[in-house]
């Protein structure tokens, strides 16, 4: 390994000490990946939907590119490792090498971010409709300020699936844990709306 690092020229050996640890990161990540480790992580640019759910993710990308992730650098500095490596050992000019590099390594990069683009799509897909949660009942599992001055959670069954999800109450008295509370609408931020619920 050492004696073929040798044979190669300085700006190969440049581009070498990039590709190889990225290309490290980028296989880990792979497989972290692979056993559900790091899904969502600092990677996908979306929206809180206050959502927890045992089926999904329920996590919303928004319309942009999320180029600058870490996935993202790990692929760019990766795939221009190693193109820049191949092109140095032409009898390519320095400056072309590196500059084409360095557009192999962007292609990499919007890629990817097309790559994160379209899984959120299809996470997002999934996602409960919290409208459907009007009318059900359910327990109180973080208690909920009174007069809407803060939110905490409900846990209740929705479209078949047991969720965890964000609430708000206009009741005078903060709604402790393990009361049983009707969801009587939605907000526009995504909070659903409950009262207690009266015998």
């Amino acid at each position: 390994m050492i004696e073929w690092f040798n044979q190669l020229n300085t700006l190969q050996q440049i581009f070498t000490l990039i590709a190889i640890p990225s290309t490290l990161i980028v296989v880990l990540q792979t497989i972290l990946l692979m056993f559900g480790i790091g899904e969502g992580g600092g990677d996908m640019d979306g929206s809180d939907l206050h959502v927890d759910t045992s089926q999904s993710s329920d996590v919303i990308g928004d319309d942009g590119l999320s180029l600058f992730t870490i996935r993202g650098i790990m692929a760019f500095l990766c795939i221009s490792g190693w193109s820049g490596m191949a092109f140095a050992g032409t009898s390519m000019n320095s400056v072309l090498a590196i500059f084409l590099s360095t557009l192999c390594g962007f292609i990499a990069l919007v890629g990817m971010a097309y790559i994160i683009k379209i899984m959120l799509s299809l996470q997002s897909s999934g996602n409960i409709d919290l409208a459907n949660a009007i009318g059900k009942v359910g327990q109180v599992y973080i208690p909920i300020p009174g007069n809407a001055k803060g939110s905490g959670k409900i846990t209740v069954v929705v479209q078949g699936s047991f969720s965890e999800i964000s609430a708000i109450t206009n009741e005078t008295e903060t709604l402790k844990t393990g009361e049983a509370v009707r969801v009587v609408a939605t907000d526009e931020t995504g909070f659903l709306v409950v009262e207690r619920l009266r015998k």
